[in-house]
């Protein structure tokens, strides 16, 4: 059995849904696992896993738009604040002693890693921007090149990357493997249905398409506006994990930004989806473009009634190609996971 360092990254809840998974499975291995986080994915884990708080960066958005200012002028604040920390950190990960360290998208633990000579393994989708050929308008081009050389400056070294995608793309750097998108035992489990109403996910400042939604005839139910209660066709909801699988499992359809997890979710249950990706954040725009491409869904850079009533009028076709979305389970990954531990422990 392996003992195992999993960083992962504690920016929203994408990163630590998938670890969640990839740890209990590595637990019921019988392998003996210490996370290292911060933020978000330290509350969300540490009640079922050991977990060691780190100094992390994150992302500041405004009006759905990533703040490149802000975001840098809040991680040089933390980083300033958590630098006394570091020897104990280090001291932390010696004690220790792992045979391996995986990392989702988290950098110290990559970092330390290569310090302390252990095989690093990285998992998380990424990498797929970097390690494979991704197709993109050329407007894009400059902000690809862009994203390509921080996800480089996080993780790099790897002995594996490990990449969950909704999509293929071609893969050109070595000992790089797709997998299918990690999903979470709840959603395996769900049976889903079609009611009419079309479930709206908002964050990163995404309120600002309600208005509009209130001209429309049609229900909405819509989560993460921190609100509770009926106006008129909107149903606004606080965050409970019973009931936001209940209302994923039975939407219509979904309107959100284009984050990976919930897409990946969306396919797996058969939902059309209409992306409205975080400007400035590639990876999303990226998501959404190949979402469209495959035709499960609609990207458009800003919500409006026309690019609405283009989804709704489009949602047979997406149900048929639906039909056909690959739905697997984590098996492909896990099997993985077990000849690359098999190999360094």
């Amino acid at each position: 059995m392996a003992k195992i360092i999993y960083g992962v990254s504690g920016q929203g809840f994408g990163h630590s849904t998938r670890s969640r998974e990839i740890l209990r499975y590595l637990v019921s291995k019988g392998h003996q696992v210490l996370v290292f986080t911060y933020g978000q994915a330290l509350f969300f884990l540490q009640e079922e896993f050991a977990v060691y708080e780190i100094p992390g960066l994150g992302l500041s958005y405004k009006n759905n738009e990533l703040s490149y200012f802000d975001t840098i002028y809040k991680n040089t604040l933390q980083l300033a604040r958590q630098s006394k920390n570091w020897k104990k950190i280090l001291n932390k990960f010696r004690d220790f002693n792992p045979d391996l360290v995986i990392t989702d998208f988290e950098s110290l633990s990559a970092v330390l890693a290569k310090l302390q000579r252990a095989p690093l393994i990285s998992i998380d989708n990424q990498h797929q921007i970097t390690n494979t050929k991704i197709d993109l308008p050329l407007k894009y081009r400059k902000d690809l090149l862009a994203d390509k050389l921080v996800i480089k400056s996080m993780v790099w070294g790897a002995k594996y990357y490990l990449v969950t995608t909704f999509f293929k793309t071609l893969v050109n750097k070595k000992n790089t493997f797709l997998f299918p998108p990690i999903l979470r035992k709840e959603i395996l489990d769900l049976k889903p249905q079609k009611q009419d109403y079309i479930l709206v996910y908002q964050n990163s400042n995404f309120d600002h398409i309600v208005n509009q939604l209130r001209d429309i005839n049609q229900k909405f139910v819509v989560f993460g506006l921190s609100k509770e209660g009926v106006e008129g066709n909107i149903e606004f909801k606080n965050y409970d994990s019973h009931q936001w699988l209940n209302y994923l499992a039975n939407c219509r359809a979904i309107i959100g930004t284009a984050g990976l997890s919930l897409i990946t979710e969306s396919l797996h249950l058969a939902k059309p989806y209409l992306a409205v990706p975080v400007k400035k954040q590639i990876e999303q725009v990226i998501n959404a473009y190949y979402l469209e491409k495959m035709g499960y869904g609609l990207s458009c850079a800003e919500f409006t009634k026309k690019n609405y009533w283009r989804f709704m009028e489009n949602l047979p076709t997406y149900d048929k190609n639906l039909e056909k979305y690959n739905k697997a389970d984590n098996s492909a990954i896990f099997h993985k996971l077990d000849e690359i531990i098999g190999y360094w422990s």
